[in-house]
């Protein structure tokens, strides 16, 4: 099956303009097509707060569009931050892009529908979300 992928890597994830600029990357992703966005985490250091809304925000813009949202290459402390928060439970992550790919293939069942129409895409269901400003 082939399916638009598309890859995010941002750098910086501090500040509101780095925000700003993931939401508008993760918003030219979806409109150009992509079934799945995989958001690599490599050059993320440290999140605050506002980046974790960032990320929900991305995923809902994602799921809302009949698309799939993968993250890859969290550092140790990022995860553990995830965990904290739980929403390691609303995303789905890999240890880095070729984890992402072999997964990708031994389950191309997960992309294979098609950006289904909007009333069809299963809301966002997340537990209550933890984050500390």
């Amino acid at each position: 099956m082939n399916f638009a992928t598309r890859i995010v890597q941002p750098s910086n994830f501090l500040s509101v303009a780095a925000a700003a600029l993931f939401h508008s990357e993760i918003k030219n992703a979806v409109d150009s097509g992509a079934d799945v966005i995989l958001v690599d985490l490599r050059d993320i250091t440290s999140m605050s707060s506002s980046s974790f809304i960032a990320l929900v925000k991305a995923l809902k813009m994602v799921r809302s569009s009949g698309c799939q949202l993968f993250l890859c290459s969290m550092n140790e402390q990022i995860r553990m931050l995830f965990e904290l928060t739980g929403l390691d439970q609303a995303f789905q992550s890999f240890a880095d892009r070729d984890a992402f790919n072999q997964h990708i293939q031994a389950h191309s069942n997960v992309v294979e529908a098609r950006r289904p129409f909007k009333h069809e895409v299963e809301p966002l269901k997340t537990k209550s979300l933890k984050l500390a400003s």
